[in-house]
């Protein structure tokens, strides 16, 4: 793939990704406004990602089969009548209900993502364009974090009505400006049958590609993403119920996000995957991340806990962007379309119990999905050390 064309993808990225975010700082307002349960805010993100976790290894497999520009169009069109269902609920059935749709989708745009990036590429230059790709990827999610406060200011319908159009935009633009690329993939043995659309069974195919230190780097990648999940549904509510604030606020934190992560991704961490190996290298980031989630049971003013957050967050996109780049070199032609499809799941199955459990535990005392986002790092942390110490014993 050429340098323009990667650019042209990368602009479909940005945009993707600056949809997918509108409607997240306005979904507590939401939940107030038309007097819904205060757990909704977590439950209905748990399930999404309930079917996200089952459908993203499909996704995957269908990417060997049919070109990924089309996955994505189909993909963000499904994702957009989701977010649609969602955004003129008034219901409690009706937002978990337009969640779950949603969710069928969602794990297909950023799992296809990661494959078009691992089809198109040689393994030379993979690794600094997974980098361009994570560092465009959650730039744009803390942007779209910050539109969407300000189109909250406006109206919730007005940010989900923003959010639709774009999720279909950006389905069109990938399939008409983006290149085919099935002339660079492995050519599956056999046509597409209805035992490979089960979700189900697409994990059992995971022993084509799976060993005990793979499947603990993946247990490694849910927990850790179940307490950055947990966290994130609960500072997003905690800050509208507890503190008051408006979803601008949420907006400017993430906007600062954005441009720390572009900042550290583009110098610190381009630097440290192409001169040492990310699979240790990962370890130091894991654990400094406890730290924010730690001192937020001991700050108690907005200003110092938004520094909190925000610290988290730019090492979580650091986090993210070393396992795609861990993960985007585990598979062999053949099978790397199932292993990022497989991560995404890992991702989704720790998003539906950190979202879960905050919502859950919320309501009984609104700090309590802080300890868990700190007790899950912690222990995700722990299982990376783990792993660094088979990774280097197999080595």
């Amino acid at each position: 793939m050429s340098k323009k064309k990667f650019t042209v993808y990368l602009v479909g990225v940005i945009l993707t990704s600056i949809a997918a975010n509108l409607v997240h700082p306005v979904t507590p307002t939401l939940i107030v406004e038309r007097g819904l349960d205060s757990s909704m805010f977590g439950v209905a993100l748990a399930a999404m990602q309930v079917i996200y976790f089952l459908f993203a290894p499909f996704w995957g497999r269908l990417c060997d089969y049919i070109p990924t520009r089309t996955v994505i169009l189909i993909c963000c069109c499904g994702y957009a009548v989701g977010q649609l269902i969602f955004g003129s609920a008034q219901t409690e059935a009706q937002v978990v209900g337009g969640r779950m749709f949603a969710g069928i989708f969602c794990g297909g745009v950023f799992t296809a993502f990661l494959n078009y990036i691992v089809n198109t590429s040689d393994p030379e230059t993979r690794s600094a364009k997974i980098i361009a790709y994570s560092t465009a990827n959650n730039v744009s999610n803390a942007v779209g974090y910050f539109v969407g406060g300000m189109l909250g200011l406006v109206s919730v319908e007005f940010a989900f009505g923003t959010q639709v159009v774009m999720l279909i935009g950006c389905g069109i633009f990938f399939r008409f400006l983006c290149i085919d690329d099935t002339p660079f993939k492995h050519k599956p043995e056999h046509p597409l049958t209805f035992k490979d659309a089960n979700p189900f069974g697409v994990f059992i195919s995971a022993k084509s590609f799976m060993t005990g230190t793979l499947l603990l780097l993946f247990i490694t990648v849910a927990i850790g993403n179940l307490g950055q999940t947990a966290y994130e549904q609960v500072f997003n509510y905690y800050i509208k119920d507890q503190l008051g604030l408006s979803s601008a606020y949420n907006g400017i934190f993430k906007a600062i996000i954005a441009a720390l992560t572009f900042l550290v991704n583009s110098t610190i961490v381009m630097k440290v995957i192409k001169k040492t190996d990310t699979n240790l290298s990962i370890i130091p980031v894991l654990v400094a991340s406890i730290v924010p989630l730690a001192l937020v049971f001991v700050v108690k003013e907005v200003v110092p806990f938004a520094i909190c957050d925000i610290v988290f967050f730019v090492l979580a996109a650091v986090r993210m962007t070393m396992f795609q780049n861990i993960f985007a070199g585990k598979g062999t032609p053949e099978t790397s379309n199932r292993v990022m499809g497989f991560f995404q799941s890992m991702t989704a199955l720790g998003g539906i119990f950190g979202a879960f459990f905050a919502g859950i535990m919320y309501k009984t005392d609104p700090m309590s999905p802080f300890a868990l986002a700190l007790a899950a790092v912690t222990i995700s942390a722990a299982l990376a050390l783990i792993y660094a110490a088979r990774y280097k014993n197999g080595k």
